[in-house]
């Protein structure tokens, strides 16, 4: 890939997609980007001539929204997968990278490496989401078999960062940011989480992933990977921790309180790193600082605190 390459990205206005555009644009390419894709022929006009294709876009969201709409959520990221790979076949692109969801290990009690995959029950709360994934894992492995085809999926854990979604179904360290952030304007004395606060979440900044997905396109290693390759940041966190940390960037001096009669998710969520980072990745509290600095000259004072539907 090179600086006159055609490059596609696919979800240029959700956060990975953005934080991907944004540094290859400032590392000279000139990124094209495409519209939301559900059927074959979407995909193949979003794709035209391209030759290297980050796939970033689709549905996704926090606990509240799979447990609300689990069908949407699978049926969605099914129809993009399987059109998006389609097309990118029949388009003949040289390459092609797209982030899959850290729910597509089974339940672990230690962090998961890509053996796991396959490995044993799926976490409830996202099960019809993570099934989505894995199908569209196991279609990339199938093209690459069949066809030749140079596809890879990149499985990070927890992205977060400038250009998140902070409304209602949004992840959940957005979901910390915009209830700390309110409370703190409106003065109330206690903001509630769901859960216990003992879960763990491993978080990576999101332009560490941007800056690793563009280093792993570029790689004459591609061939060697896949079809899923994990991308891993810090050790994950207890999220009681993780919500004192926000807090205190924020600038929120009331109580915390955990809800334990809201769904709180698999008790570990974490990954071993395929992909080996060249330098360490953003600390959390730097991280959060940089996307709370976004959310407050960006978002924070939209109609509900979302930076889009």
């Amino acid at each position: 890939m090179d600086k006159s390459s055609r490059i596609l990205v696919l979800g240029h206005r959700g956060l990975i997609g953005g934080a991907l555009h944004l540094k290859l644009a400032q590392m000279g390419y000139a990124p094209r980007t495409g519209s939301r894709v559900q059927t074959l022929s979407q995909a193949l006009g979003n794709i035209g001539d391209a030759e290297y294709v980050f796939l970033a876009g689709g549905v996704g969201g926090g606990i509240a929204k799979n447990l609300r709409q689990p069908a949407e959520l699978c049926l969605g990221t099914m129809r993009m997968l399987s059109a998006v790979l389609a097309g990118a076949w029949e388009r003949k692109v040289t390459r092609l990278i797209w982030f899959a969801c850290a729910c597509v290990y089974p339940v672990l009690d230690r962090p998961a490496t890509e053996r796991d995959l396959w490995g044993g029950p799926l976490e409830p709360t996202s099960r019809a989401f993570a099934a989505a994934n894995l199908a569209g894992i196991e279609l990339t492995r199938a093209y690459n078999e069949q066809h030749g085809t140079e596809f890879l999926v990149l499985c990070p854990p927890t992205v977060y960062g400038p250009g998140d979604t902070f409304s209602e179904d949004g992840h959940v360290l957005a979901a910390m940011i915009r209830k700390c952030h309110a409370a703190k304007v409106a003065g109330t004395p206690e903001v509630a989480f769901w859960g216990s606060g003992r879960q763990r979440r491993q978080f990576l900044y999101v332009e560490d992933l941007a800056a690793v997905a563009v280093e792993i396109m570029q790689s004459p290693a591609f061939t060697e990977w896949g079809p899923l390759l994990n991308v891993a940041g810090h050790p994950a966190r207890r999220l009681d921790d993780v919500a004192e940390n926000v807090a205190d960037v924020v600038g929120y001096t009331g109580r915390i309180r955990w809800d334990t009669t809201k769904a709180e998710g698999t008790t570990r969520k974490e990954l071993l790193g395929g992909w080996a980072f060249p330098a360490p990745p953003t600390l959390l509290r730097a991280g959060v600082k940089q996307t709370y600095d976004w959310y407050q000259a960006k978002v924070a004072n939209l109609p509900q605190g979302q930076n889009r539907g």
